[in-house]
């Protein structure tokens, strides 16, 4: 059984998810900005806005140092501007070379990756949709995601998912030594290819590989669609926030 089809199923929804994470991030700060007519107060209503999100992204950085035994220095929350950007939150951690600094990059991505897993199969019971897709197709898809209106606090768990999806991405000093979503996707792309090129691995195993790339995936999927439902209407306020500052003739 080939992994292939999971794997690139699992590899576009994660970019669909970064790609859309990043135009709400920036959709979220221009709708403040023309809201607030101020950029300090933009910056300030964004940070509230993704509070547990930035909490989770230093959190996870914090963690996986002291794992990978890195001495962790300041831990620090609050916007703060630095030369041309604005710092949300930070952890001063000593370089432990190019492998160890990148996992500690990564680590909101694992932090993040995991909540959203968590909520959608615990709260929302995600493993229903794939078994609503084999059953019926899109028809049993749609049925299916009518009982999710019905789930306790469900606007509560929808703005999660919100915020720690858009606040997983790395930020540009993540990014600095550059194997970060390079090792999250390559860990992947050499397990596929190791259990499905080498005959002598057992059946069962990549059999749980590619159940593993299935709840990623549909995980993932389910964060898009919420994340898709915010996505239209920030859209929508800002079409009519620009109706309402257009100079009336």
């Amino acid at each position: 059984m080939s992994l292939l089809p999971q794997l690139l199923a699992f590899a576009f929804t994660l970019t669909c998810l970064m790609v859309l994470s990043r135009w709400i991030n920036r959709q979220v700060q221009i709708i403040g900005l023309r809201v607030t007519g101020s950029s300090n107060a933009a910056i300030m209503a964004y940070y509230l806005l993704m509070f547990p999100g930035i909490v989770l992204h230093e959190v996870s950085h914090f963690l996986m140092a002291l794992l990978l035994g890195l001495r962790v220095g300041k831990f620090a929350l609050g916007p703060r501007k630095r030369r041309n950007a604005i710092e949300l939150g930070s952890v001063t951690i000593n370089s432990g070379g190019s492998v160890r600094d990148s996992l500690v990059g990564l680590a909101p991505f694992i932090g993040g990756t995991t909540v959203l897993l968590l909520i959608s199969f615990l709260v929302f019971d995600v493993a229903a949709l794939g078994q609503a897709w084999t059953a019926a197709g899109w028809q049993g898809i749609l049925a299916a995601m009518q009982d999710f209106w019905q789930v306790p606090d469900f606007w509560m768990w929808a703005y999660v998912i919100f915020v720690v999806s858009n606040a997983m991405t790395p930020s540009p000093a993540d990014r600095q030594p550059w194997l970060t979503a390079g090792i999250y996707i390559g860990l992947a792309l050499g397990i596929t290819y190791l259990l499905g090129g080498l005959p002598l691995l057992a059946q069962a195993l990549r059999e749980q590989v590619s159940g593993a790339l299935q709840i990623m995936t549909l995980g993932f999927a389910f964060t898009i669609a919420v994340n898709l439902m915010v996505a239209a209407v920030l859209w929508i306020a800002e079409v009519f926030i620009i109706g309402m500052q257009r100079p009336k003739s």
